[in-house]
């Protein structure tokens, strides 16, 4: 082992989370790929040692030492690939299978915060998952590694790493050797070097600019929370489940045109209209929500496996004469700020402003909204990631698609993600099962698309106007049936 390394402050936070519930899985991440060719199996296994190799994260294991969390790096790890036999297995049982694997807890300890495990039906049909604790890793991080992984199978199974093997998209689906996808280049820095420069940047002037920023957004702000199902527990489970919501291409269009004309981004657009709804919703003013974003600032981490999260924190304040499109702007305003702010850590945050993590969750925001998209310059995870309609891709002799893993559910109250393409907006609602009832959520929901009908109207419209309930919805919640009640006859006196 080497010497003892320092942790992010990201890092010790979740520490510190894992210390309380290390059989929880609720910061288990991850991602997985359907493979339906054949697979070389001792290849696919030296592909997932050599990851080792790559990258320190994936041989360090977490200990404390003298009574301080600490990172230990090994020189080798005996990082394996597991092989489970499902014959068979239906498609449910498939995925099911899939969502086990990924929520097993992690034993940093001894064996640190990574594993790999194939998913067979047969030989030609199956899931490759790789599961990480978010103590050692992101979703940037996560395809890295899936896409390193991918490369070293090709090197091992004597693809050519540097030029294409074939041309243009097969009749199955796109191919991602004909886009001469070369070998990913060696990491720069490391994960050390990131948390070096975290240290003495809150150690210096800017450091001190970025307290007095996210203090200022904090005074005399709480954060929003959502009337809940059931009382909050003592201590939550952290269970979750999540609602989709996919936004029709008219509204992506007609939200992207009033980004244009506001001056601001879509993202400002959908986070003021999402904080419109939570004053609506919550009658709170001066209230505050989380906005996860990344710390791989520095083109020497970008290839570096790790956590490089922060939540960034956005305050609604709202007036009685407050439009949409102001509240957009408003949000625009806070984004620029944020960014210049964005990594100063969440958790210093919540200690320096006196209100420190607890068991049940963040002080500061129990609810967080955030925009992904998957453009990315890499030609092999743009292949995967953006793939038509889910069709495979064909790379070094493997057939593989996306598989997807429901994940960072029960993390929070509720966590709104966007996720961006070039045509489309899907919206997942992950809630923690012990507050909400799904039906709830999937009203919270509807309400959301509400706000953003009612925002693409009339932009310039008070916020304070918009309706929650229809008329079929009101008579609902009031016991009536869908038809309006008979008018009564206004008695004399």
């Amino acid at each position: 082992m080497t010497d003892p390394q320092q942790l992010s402050h990201a890092q010790q936070a979740l520490w510190f989370l894992y210390r309380l519930a290390p059989d929880a899985a609720v910061y288990n991440t991850g991602c997985a790929l359907t493979v339906r060719s054949a697979v070389d199996l001792p290849a696919l296994r030296s592909a997932v040692e050599a990851l080792a190799e790559r990258h320190d994260m994936l041989r360090s294991v977490f200990q404390e030492v003298d009574g301080q969390a600490v990172r230990l790096v090994g020189e080798r790890h005996p990082l394996g690939l597991e092989v489970r036999e499902l014959p068979g297995t239906d498609p449910e049982g498939l995925a099911a299978a899939a969502r086990a694997a990924l929520r097993e807890p992690f034993r940093l300890e001894r064996d640190g915060a990574f594993r790999f495990v194939l998913l067979r039906r047969s030989e030609a049909d199956a899931v490759l998952l790789m599961a990480g604790h978010h103590i050692g890793t992101d979703a940037t991080s996560n395809w890295l590694i899936v896409r390193d992984l991918l490369h070293g199978y090709r090197r091992l199974t004597g693809g050519d790493a540097d030029g294409p093997t074939t041309e243009g998209p097969t009749a199955d689906g796109p191919t991602a050797d004909g886009l001469a996808v070369a070998a990913p280049p060696p990491p720069k820095g490391s994960y050390a070097d990131h948390v070096a420069k975290e240290r003495t940047v809150l150690d210096s002037p800017r450091g001190a600019r970025m307290e007095q920023h996210w203090h200022r957004v904090c005074a005399d702000a709480a954060p929003a929370e959502l009337p809940t199902d059931r009382p909050r527990p003592a201590s939550s489970s952290r269970t979750g489940a999540t609602h989709h919501l996919d936004l029709t291409d008219g509204r992506v269009e007609a939200l992207r045109e009033l980004a244009r004309g506001s001056g601001v981004s879509l993202f400002s657009v959908l986070l003021g209209t999402f904080q419109s709804l939570l004053h609506r919703s919550t009658r709170q003013n001066g209230f505050l929500i989380g906005c996860p974003t990344t710390t791989r600032m520095s083109p020497a981490v970008r290839e570096v496996v790790g956590n490089f999260v922060n939540t960034l924190v956005f305050r609604g304040d709202f007036d009685p004469g407050t439009t949409f499109r102001q509240a957009a702007e408003a949000a625009d305003r806070q984004v620029k700020a944020g960014l210049g702010a964005a990594v100063y850590p969440f958790e210093l945050l919540t200690r320096t402003v006196n209100r420190p993590r607890t068991g049940a969750g963040s002080s500061l925001c129990r609810i967080t909204f955030n925009l992904v998209g998957t453009a990315t310059p890499e030609p092999l995870l743009r292949l995967l990631l953006d793939a038509d309609g889910g069709r495979p891709a064909e790379f070094a002799g493997l057939t593989v698609a996306p598989f997807e893993l429901p994940q960072a559910e029960g993390q929070l109250d509720l966590a709104v993600s966007v996720r961006q393409s070039a045509s489309s907006l899907a919206v997942d609602f992950r809630y923690d099962v012990d507050l909400f009832d799904p039906a709830t959520v999937e009203r919270f929901a509807g309400h959301f698309l509400r706000a953003v009908d009612a925002a693409l109207a009339d932009p310039d419209a008070p916020v304070a106007r918009l309706r929650l309930v229809d008329d079929a919805e009101l008579a609902g919640l009031m016991g009536l049936g869908a038809e309006p009640a008979p008018r009564r006859r206004a008695r004399r006196g």
